[in-house]
């Protein structure tokens, strides 16, 4: 799947009171091409108003215009005539607070968005207000992974910290489509999402450019009153997986480590026809959601895969195979002063971290006397899984 993206869209309930279907959020992908876009500079607009009012006729903020924020975010599309539009909280960013803001506004007696409303103007308040800070109750995390080139299924977990309950995140991320690419990102297997029944999930990928993102918001129907004994949080706990990323490492991609990073400001690339003018696109950032307003989290350190020479176990002599002549190998390296292993990972036949007669006798076991095999990596090329850091004994050919 190099060079595509992916979308999973989770919905999970229908809005009470036939307002909107989920199908609806789905089915927003066809949408047509947007009207003339204005980024902010002066242009006139009603705050909320998404798509735009024609001439003559009275500007109308409906559930519609929550459905095209969040159309306009994860799938450019709904792009608003005037940007500031979108902005429903005022916050200078177009983020998911945006539409708890506004269906709080219409559905639970929340404040109405700020001017210009409801009558059109121009933005009063232009520039971004969220904190430039990051707020240490927040933290987002990238895990670590390691493989050879070639290998798929390598997963790397996104995770959060939250001192208090939130409502939502967006989660940014960037990495290097010569190096990785990215084949699923799996939100619903064991994790804070899944367990808490989170209502809207979006995660997308895009190897062309080294871009993906998860976004999700516990209760699509926030602030709805129709749920009764339900959380609309998601709550605090300490390092709380929210996706796993499964990659792949690029079969041309040199040893060493290949990073995965937070990353605010980026804009997923439109991948859906017609494609969209890239100055129309929404800029990304990673954000807690604390219900109709946003904050930055902290951003923990970079994560990745960590691209190694693969070796496969019992291969003393490196001749890619395992036969009578890696035993030979090893009992001259042991008793004759012969060669080094160009691998000892490899040569470490039964895994004990040492390099003894044990070794090819393990080898002359499996290959004669249908004895036990090496252990992984066996009988194809790759890493070590039980290396820890603290037992590898290393590769020559590594240096």
């Amino acid at each position: 799947m190099a060079g595509t993206g992916m979308r999973r869209n989770v919905v999970r309930r229908r809005l009470v009171g036939g307002a909107l279907a989920a199908g609806v959020v789905l089915g927003l992908v066809a949408g047509g091409a947007p009207a003339a876009w204005a980024q902010g500079s002066g242009c006139t607009f009603v705050r909320g108003d998404i798509t735009g009012t024609l001439p003559g006729q009275d500007p109308v903020v409906d559930l519609n215009d929550g459905v095209n924020i969040l159309a306009f975010l994860f799938i450019a599309r709904s792009v608003p005539p005037c940007i500031d539009a979108a902005d429903i909280n005022d916050n200078g960013l177009v983020e998911l607070s945006d539409y708890t803001y506004l269906v709080n506004f219409l559905f639970n007696g929340g404040p109405a968005p700020p001017p210009p409303f409801p009558t059109a103007g121009t933005d009063p308040t232009p520039g971004v207000s969220v904190p430039s800070a990051r707020d240490a109750r927040f933290t987002f995390e990238i895990g670590k992974g390691a493989g050879v080139p070639s290998n798929t299924g390598i997963d790397i977990p996104l995770t959060l910290s939250n001192d208090v309950d939130i409502t939502g995140i967006t989660m940014v991320l960037k990495y290097s489509p010569e190096q990785l690419r990215i084949d699923e990102i799996q939100t619903e297997e064991n994790t804070v999402l899944s367990a808490q029944s989170s209502e809207y999930i979006i995660a997308e990928f895009h190897n062309n450019h080294g871009v993906a993102f998860v976004a999700a918001l516990k209760d699509f129907a926030t602030p709805f009153s129709f749920q009764v004994g339900e959380s609309p949080f998601l709550p605090a706990g300490r390092d709380q997986l929210v996706a796993t990323l499964v990659c792949g490492i690029v079969v041309s991609a040199d040893k060493g480590f290949a990073p995965i990073s937070f990353e605010d400001g980026l804009k997923a690339p439109d991948r859906v026809p017609p494609p969209q003018p890239p100055e129309t696109l929404p800029e990304l950032h990673n954000l807690v959601m604390l219900g109709d307003r946003a904050v930055r989290p902290v951003l923990g350190e970079e994560g990745g895969v960590d691209i190694r020479r693969g070796f496969i176990r019992g291969d003393a002599n490196k001749d890619d195979g395992v036969d009578i002549s890696d035993s030979v190998w090893l009992l001259q390296y042991i008793f004759r002063g012969g060669p080094i292993p160009p691998c000892k990972d490899a040569a470490d036949a039964n895994n004990d971290t040492r390099l003894d007669i044990s070794d090819p006798i393990w080898l002359l076991n499996y290959l004669f006397k249908g004895g036990p095999q090496p252990s992984e990596p066996f009988p194809q090329a790759g890493v070590d899984p039980s290396d820890d850091g603290k037992g590898s004994l290393g590769c020559a050919s590594d240096g």
